[in-house]
């Protein structure tokens, strides 16, 4: 009997911890979008901060810093790092914004914003308002605004613009609290991570399989968010820049039409395996070749052999060179990889490109780890690998 009773207090226990884990699920859901970017901030700050964890200090300033060493790192990462990259990012979206909206054609967000300002039928300005200066305003008595306040135009316009000016300030809050979460989280994640890590595998993992598997999705997110996608990223900002600078010498016929969103497009090529940027780069190339030809200015094509070497140079080797060491995972199929950048934005959005990786590499360990120790019941299985089945090796 009293066994029974202690069954029934834990299966409460255990029914109570499972709602309680689905109401965090659900507020947790409302901000998926910024916890997915501060796990891609995590990843791409964290060799920041362990350099800066190796790097010498003063023995006066380390004496007094001990305690508080690792928040003086993760601060600093965040400061001197994360910040001015956020910035830089959200400033190259900044010029993409305009590309597209003249790619796409008119009607873009900025006439769609400024039409909340004009009378749904004056076109502009409401009636009443149209045929009075500023001069006439400003000697208006009280009757007389009283008056032109109860027009109902001027009313309607009125509420127009209140309306804006309201959503604009709710975007705008909405959008610097996203921003502080995604930065407090990668603070707390990289100066508490680990320990909260270390602290649930050694109260929850018993035969060690829950260890193994965090140690690899670790690695191959490290290798993907902070060298894939933070080199396309990089590159993408690169490309930007390098292709609007060189617009600004270059002769009209070979200028890169729509710089700021083919350099975006480069970045984002980046991820395709083998090919790479070049798949956007080269055709952008013989366009202008093409241009320059037609046009019958072939001196211009100088222009063109110099986007090219620039390019190959500045945008697609040395960001390669300098970021891929960093990429040292090899355990998730490049092709897999390349169908979770395409596959992830078409389903969650924008916030797919990260998304999408973290699923496949977390789906990708659970059946290389887990499974196995399902099935068999031991820690150290050893798989076969697609290698050992290539036809091509004797």
């Amino acid at each position: 009997m009293e066994y029974s009773t202690d069954l029934g207090r834990r299966a409460l226990f255990a029914l109570a911890g499972v709602a309680l884990l689905l109401v965090v699920g659900v507020v947790l859901s409302q901000f998926l979008p910024t916890l997915v970017f501060t796990v891609f901030l995590y990843y791409a700050s964290r060799p920041i901060y362990r350099r800066l964890g190796r790097l010498p200090m003063p023995d006066s300033f380390l004496n007094r810093a001990v305690p508080y060493q690792k928040q003086v790192h993760a601060a600093a990462t965040i400061f001197f790092f994360l910040l001015p990259f956020v910035v830089l990012v959200g400033y190259t979206l900044v010029l993409i914004v305009p590309e597209l909206q003249a790619f796409f054609g008119e009607g873009g967000l900025g006439a769609a914003y400024l039409s909340q300002f004009q009378d749904l039928q004056g076109g502009s300005l409401p009636g009443p308002l149209t045929d009075l200066g500023f001069t006439d305003l400003l000697a208006m008595g009280p009757a007389e605004v009283i008056d032109l306040l109860r027009n109902a135009r001027v009313q309607s316009w009125l509420g127009q613009i209140s309306d804006t000016l309201i959503d604009s300030v709710s975007m705008l809050t909405a959008l610097l609290l996203r921003v502080f979460i995604m930065f407090a989280g990668t603070y707390y994640l990289l100066t508490d991570g680990p320990r909260l890590v270390g602290w649930f595998l050694d109260t929850f993992d018993g035969s060690g399989v829950l260890r193994e598997y965090a140690a690899a999705v670790d690695e191959e997110l490290s290798s993907i968010l902070f060298g894939n996608i933070l080199n396309a990223l990089v590159t993408g900002v690169i490309g930007i820049f390098v292709f609007s600078l060189y617009n600004l010498v270059a002769p009209g016929s070979v200028q890169v039409p729509f710089a700021p969103l083919v350099g975006a497009l480069t970045g984002i090529g980046s991820l395709v395996p083998v090919v790479g940027m070049k798949i956007v780069y080269l055709p952008v190339a013989a366009l202008l070749a093409v241009s320059a030809v037609v046009t019958g200015q072939t001196a211009a094509l100088a222009w063109v052999v110099l986007f090219l070497t620039v390019t190959l140079v500045v945008v697609d080797t040395i960001p390669d060179f300098l970021i891929r060491p960093y990429v040292s995972g090899d355990l998730t199929h490049i092709g897999l990889l390349m169908f979770a950048y395409i596959l992830g934005p078409i389903v969650f959005g924008f916030y797919g490109i990260f998304l999408g990786p973290i699923l496949l590499v977390l789906a990708a360990q659970f059946f290389r780890i887990i499974v196995p120790y399902i099935i068999t019941g031991s820690v150290e299985t050893t798989q076969t690998s697609l290698s050992d089945y290539d036809s091509t090796e004797s």
